[in-house]
């Protein structure tokens, strides 16, 4: 029965027609799938591609931020070398302490008082008097809190020596202010002066 069938298609007119249709079929049956694969195999590395990409310029951008969070830091923590807190109240002592010792200068009193604080308002004066609140109705309240240290500092020396402490006070750059100053000579005819100082130290604390 095969065997006719076989005889009856190669003698057939039509076989080339039917051997062209068939081996069509068989390519679409076999091909289309192909077709499809390949096509979601393009699409999903054009697609991997723009991830890549994205990827790129999220790592450029974040270098880019990494580098400016280490510049703000770094400019945070000289400006908080300025500062004068709680924690670094001794320290403070034991500058001042030798810088009039270095500077020839002896310190005859070196007062601190209690720290006063305000809330900061944007724009605001430090130098107003600490602990009174300025009212401001048309600047908001900040985040933070203004923290100020009187000091009173009492100092004999040369007018040389006076001014060299004078001096190097100003160049540590410290959030200060210089509330009241009064020199006058320690003795009738004498070379030797007195300073007493009261000095404004501040401090800007982030609400909690």
């Amino acid at each position: 029965m095969i065997e006719k069938t076989l005889r009856s298609f190669c003698e057939s007119r039509y076989r080339w027609l039917i051997v062209t249709a068939g081996t069509f079929i068989v390519g679409l049956v076999l091909v289309l799938p192909l077709v499809d694969v390949y096509s979601a195999e393009r699409n999903e590395k054009a697609a991997l591609l723009a991830e890549l990409s994205s990827a790129h310029q999220v790592a450029e951008k974040l270098n880019e931020y990494e580098s400016r969070v280490a510049e703000k830091t770094t400019q945070l923590a000289k400006f908080e070398a300025r500062t004068v807190s709680d924690e670094s109240l001794p320290g403070l002592r034991t500058k001042l302490m030798d810088l009039a010792r270095e500077t020839g200068c002896s310190l005859r009193r070196l007062n601190v008082e209690s720290s006063t604080s305000r809330p900061w308002h944007h724009g605001d004066d430090p130098i107003e008097t600490p602990g009174q609140a300025s009212v401001k109705p048309t600047n908001a309240t900040s985040e933070f809190t203004l923290q100020s240290w009187p000091v009173t500092v009492s100092l004999s020396g040369t007018d040389a020596n006076l001014r060299s402490m004078l001096d190097r006070m100003e160049a540590d750059g410290m959030l200060m202010h210089t509330k009241n100053f009064e020199m006058h000579p320690a003795s009738a005819g004498g070379k030797m002066l007195d300073v007493d100082m009261e000095l404004w130290y501040f401090n800007l604390a982030r609400n909690k």
